[in-house]
């Protein structure tokens, strides 16, 4: 009895005096009695203001709380982590014990002990948080990072897509950070992460590497996607940041890896994108570099033209072409078109359309255009002070450049400088240049034309409303140039009828009172046709190519040009006039992967693209694609191709290439092997040749069957769609 007693008063002390909440449940769950620190831990005056435990519960935690429950009603002690409502509205974190218990004959239940845990948890979750979080900045850190790459990894893979990593390294921090302190350079590093985030979005993570270096991941994106969001953040990053009374400038470095291509795990491919931000740096602040691997020869191309073309001027590598501008009457010079060209060191010569695109991306093209015109300009006087034909010369300029606040004063300035007179150079805009910004344009060829500067309207016909735009612009423009369009489908028989509308164009231009120049004549046929149609000047290979300026002033001593009757359109002598070897004809093309390997001794590591073998012989072979390539010995090419159930690796050199249709091209390949690989190469093909005269489509070979240029225009569709 003492015993029982004892025993009583221990059980009392215990539920009345525990710090923890005490509670009784019945077998209904009805909350029966609790200790007093039961009501003040849920913010209730009185336990007789609760009616059950589930009412204190987040709809969601009840079917946890209702299991632990029935499972303690037989007799299986129950502890687990449940979140209760406090009466005032927020969530406490509770650890919750529940225990049978048979008091005696009149009562059986639970015994509930509720512990407070919600300081803990925060702890716990500050942790966590920290973890994988930047304190300062609140982006993920490297850990968090990492295990994301990882996760969208295993999808990546799971669904064969595409998965970019870029890695930023800031160009200007430190300096900022040792000058002006740790609390501006802390500010600093927030506003940049929030610029970040904003760049790209909230689906795509940032995280803070580790100081001054950040991480983006980008799932399934393609190359020029994630090269586009790389120019959209040093753009972004170009704007000055606003700390405290300091105006702020930073610049970044970005390196960018690829997945699959560049490595399939997350410790190479942040290898392999921090390599490429060393590269970048080496390119100069504010820059971006791609592991080579993920592009194939287009995008590495253009990636390296991009990257070098901020040097072009100062490097020299600028030069200014002239093409002739021909009278039908009297076949004199009476001008001159100005072209500009980029001698690339590793691609050669490069026209307009291969660069100005991507220096108008890069803001760039105002740079070159003050050069064009100071180059043109100062050429033209000293032809003129040689006491050569005065001509006018035209250079071309886009709708960009008429958006340049101080154009009219540059273009006076040079003027000045080189004392030619203004009515010896006249600018060119295109038809559709003209229409994107009508007002602002407008006026700044009146203003071109007050000082005695002439306009010509270039490409006319292409554009969406030509009479439309000619109508709204006839004061303003001196001369028309009719798109080569035009003239190439020019013939006798008319079949297209391009004799009428060019007809059209040139007794419209005429009664207007406007000179019109036919750009694009190759051949006599299109000479003397318009010739007929009273067209007062012509420009085309049918006079001459566009050269450079020592010829072309060889050209102005002439005086008069006659015109040249077989046109040669290939930039080097053709490769097959020097042939010491046999060639395997091909009727139908392999499909082969063409990859670039080395550049000027450089060893270079990028994808594959599609081309097409026409023709195989021991020393070369020839082959089409849709990508303009240089002619450069210093540029090591690889195919790898099908032949008779074997893959066959050839490598070569270009050294002659010519263009067969738009932006199609041939090229020439001369091997480069030994004498060991030769006879290799010598059975197989002789093998091959001897198939090919039974059928010439054989098994186990990579031919296509369809129209050779169809295939590129097919292939290009396939891109679009990708």
């Amino acid at each position: 009895m003492e015993l029982q007693e004892n025993f009583d008063l221990l059980f009392r002390s215990f539920y009345e005096h525990n710090p923890d909440a005490i509670f009784l449940l019945n077998t209904s769950g009805d909350l029966v009695h609790s200790n007093e620190i039961f009501p003040k831990l849920f913010g209730y005056s009185a336990v007789s203001e609760v009616r059950t435990v589930e009412s204190m519960l987040p709809l969601n935690k009840i079917p946890l709380y209702k299991k632990a429950f029935y499972d303690s009603l037989t007799h299986n002690p129950q502890n687990i982590d449940i979140e209760f409502i406090h009466k005032n509205g927020h969530t406490l974190n509770i650890n919750l014990t529940m225990i049978p218990t048979d008091l005696d004959k009149n009562f059986k239940g639970i015994i509930g002990i509720a512990k407070d845990i919600s300081n803990f948890k925060k702890a716990e979750n500050l942790n966590k948080y920290l973890a994988s979080y930047d304190s300062l900045t609140e982006l993920p850190n490297r850990r968090h990072f990492v295990e994301n790459l990882d996760k969208h990894l295993i999808i990546s893979r799971t669904l064969n897509q595409k998965l970019a990593i870029m890695y930023l390294d800031l160009d200007r921090f430190k300096y900022i950070n040792d000058t002006l302190g740790h609390a501006i350079g802390d500010k600093l590093l927030e506003q940049i992460s929030k610029r970040l985030q904003i760049c790209v979005g909230g689906d795509v993570l940032v995280a803070r590497i580790v100081g001054d270096e950040f991480g983006i991941l980008l799932p399934n994106l393609q190359i020029d996607q994630i090269i586009e969001y790389s120019k959209t953040i040093i753009k972004a990053l170009e704007e000055p940041f606003y700390i405290e009374k300091y105006h702020l400038f930073v610049t970044t470095c970005i390196g960018i890896s690829v997945y699959p291509n560049d490595g399939e795990d997350s410790q190479s491919l942040l290898k392999n994108a921090s390599s490429a931000v060393n590269r970048a740096k080496e390119m100069g602040n504010n820059n971006y570099q791609v592991f080579t691997s993920s592009m194939n020869a287009q995008t590495y191309k253009i990636f390296s033209l991009e990257s070098s073309l901020r040097y072009a001027i100062e490097q020299n590598e600028l030069e200014m072409y002239y093409q002739a501008k021909v009278s039908t009457k009297t076949n004199q010079i009476i001008g001159a078109e100005a072209l500009i060209r980029w001698n690339h060191p590793e691609w050669g010569i490069l026209t307009p359309d291969e660069f100005i695109p991507l220096a108008e991306e890069t803001g760039i093209i105002t740079e070159i255009g003050k050069w064009v015109t100071h180059t043109v300009c100062l050429q033209n006087k000293a032809w003129q002070d040689a006491n050569l034909p005065a001509i006018p010369i035209s250079i071309n300029l886009s709708a960009n450049r008429f958006l340049e606040k101080n154009l009219i004063i540059d273009i006076k300035k040079v003027l000045e400088e080189t004392n030619l007179d203004p009515s010896y150079l006249e600018i060119e805009i295109t038809e559709t240049s003209l229409l994107e910004n009508e007002k602002h344009i407008l006026s700044i060829l009146d203003e071109l034309r007050s000082i005695g500067i002439k306009i010509a309207m270039d490409d006319f016909g292409t554009g969406y409303s030509s009479l439309s735009t000619l109508r709204q612009f006839k004061d303003q423009i001196d001369t028309l140039k009719i798109d080569r369009t035009f003239i190439q489908n020019l013939s006798q028989s008319d079949k297209y009828d391009m004799n009428f509308f060019t007809n059209m164009i040139i007794q419209l231009s005429q009664h207007l009172n406007m000179d019109v120049v036919a750009e694009g004549v190759e051949t006599s046929e299109q000479l003397e046709i318009l010739h007929k149609y009273n067209c007062g000047t012509i420009q085309g290979f049918i006079f001459s190519k566009p050269i450079p300026a020592d010829q072309f002033e060889t050209l102005l001593m002439q005086d008069t040009l006659e015109p040249i009757e077989n046109i040669d359109s290939s930039e080097e002598v053709p490769f097959e006039d020097q042939r010491e070897f046999f060639r395997v004809n091909l009727e139908f093309p392999l499909s082969a992967n063409m990859t670039l390997i080395r550049i000027r001794g450089k060893k270079v590591e990028i994808g594959n693209t599609l081309v097409l073998i026409e023709d195989i012989g021991l020393g070369g072979l020839r082959f089409l694609s849709d990508i303009k390539l240089a002619t450069n010995q210093d540029i090591i090419l690889e195919f790898e191709t099908e032949i008779l159930g074997n893959m066959i690796k050839f490598y070569g050199s270009i050294v002659w290439m010519k263009s067969v249709k738009s932006n199609i091209f041939q090229y020439g390949i001369k091997f480069a092997m030994d004498e060991n690989e030769r006879s290799l190469l010598t059975q197989l093909l002789n093998k091959f040749a001897i198939l090919l005269r039974k059928s010439p489509l054989l098994p186990e070979c990579s031919f296509i069957k369809v129209d050779r240029y169809n295939f590129f225009k097919q292939k290009e569709k396939n891109k679009k769609t990708e």
